[in-house]
């Protein structure tokens, strides 16, 4: 397939200035070393769609998001919006629109794209749950949007089709912690990942009905550890970054209850997101105190991590993602 960038947001301190660009190799797996793509304070996680990126930003004690047009492979700025005191954790954007969700503030913000005009993000609703509702990822299902609230053990339901509306509620058990979620393509199943508890949750999902089917050990007792979670494109099993003990846990899910396939190092220290290329072939994970980022080789058989084929060095990585060929 051949040559493509990558990108990776970064926690602002001395040594990281903001969104670093890589090349990756997608037949063999090689990095490219991160050179600077766009200085930023703490531009930690790293949205694309199509030509346009969406970053977190912190300038002089305010904070917020910025849109990117990165069409001719350089960031240019196309609209920035500093209403927040925190940055968000995590940003999201379709066609129309800017999602994104603050941690520390409890809140999401919904920008609209306006392209030709001056400022191309233009806030259209804020939705304030509660300070330090943890508020750590965004999904849609249908016409719902799903809020992880870490802090808060629920997963809030806003209705994007009555002006984001709150349309309902996913309750999980005390000091679970829940943090990010995937679904398959259908739908039909939902995995949730608990940061405190470190766990996995499984839901057969029927519009928007939700039935835990399981929970699934992790860890033992340690804490604040289990973080992103990703799905193979064969929807047989899936990968989560364990942040404690600096490993990807690998977990078939691809009969009815889930089962453990290995634990494996992430070759480095702290990891938080991590992303499967295209073809399944390759997971790339960024280690955030120390490791960088690094390549890995799947066996897409069996799921297990087979080699190393890439590491660089990258400081305070947060997110990462690769551009679509």
């Amino acid at each position: 397939m051949g040559i493509t960038n990558g990108f990776i947001g970064t926690y602002a301190s001395e040594n990281s200035r903001g969104v670093y660009r890589f090349t990756f190799d997608t037949d063999s797996g090689a990095l490219g070393q991160p050179e600077l793509f766009y200085e930023a304070g703490d531009a930690k996680w790293v949205s694309l769609y199509k030509n346009t990126m969406a970053v977190p930003v912190a300038k002089d004690k305010a904070a917020g998001t910025c849109l990117l047009d990165i069409s001719e492979g350089k960031a240019k700025v196309l609209g920035e919006v500093l209403g927040e005191t925190h940055t968000p954790c995590y940003i999201l954007q379709d066609e129309t629109y800017v999602y994104t969700a603050n941690y520390h503030e409890g809140l999401v913000m919904i920008y609209e794209k306006r392209f030709g005009e001056k400022d191309a993000l233009c806030p259209v609703k804020k939705i304030a749950i509660a300070p330090l509702a943890g508020c750590h990822q965004i999904l849609f299902h249908g016409p719902l949007m799903l809020v992880p609230c870490l802090t808060q053990n629920r997963i809030l339901y806003f209705d994007r089709k009555r002006n984001f509306e709150k349309a309902g509620e996913l309750l999980f058990p005390e000091k679970s912690g829940p943090r990010h979620g995937i679904f398959n393509r259908t739908h039909s199943r939902f995995w949730v990942v608990g940061e405190w508890s470190n766990e996995v949750y499984s839901f057969a999902v029927r519009e928007d009905r939700f039935q835990l089917l399981e929970a699934f050990p992790l860890l033992k007792k340690e804490a604040g550890a289990a973080a992103a979670v990703r799905l193979s494109g064969d929807e047989r099993f899936l990968y989560i970054s364990l942040r404690r003990t600096n490993q990807i846990a690998v977990l078939y899910v691809g009969g009815e209850r889930m089962e453990l396939v290995e634990r494996v190092s992430s070759q480095g220290e702290h990891p938080r997101d991590f992303i499967l290329s295209e073809d399944g072939q390759f997971l790339l994970a960024v280690n955030r105190n120390r490791g960088g980022l690094v390549s890995m080789k799947r066996d897409l058989k069996s799921g297990k991590i087979v080699k190393i084929t890439g590491q660089a060095e990258i400081p305070e990585g947060v997110s990462v993602i690769l551009e679509e060929i």
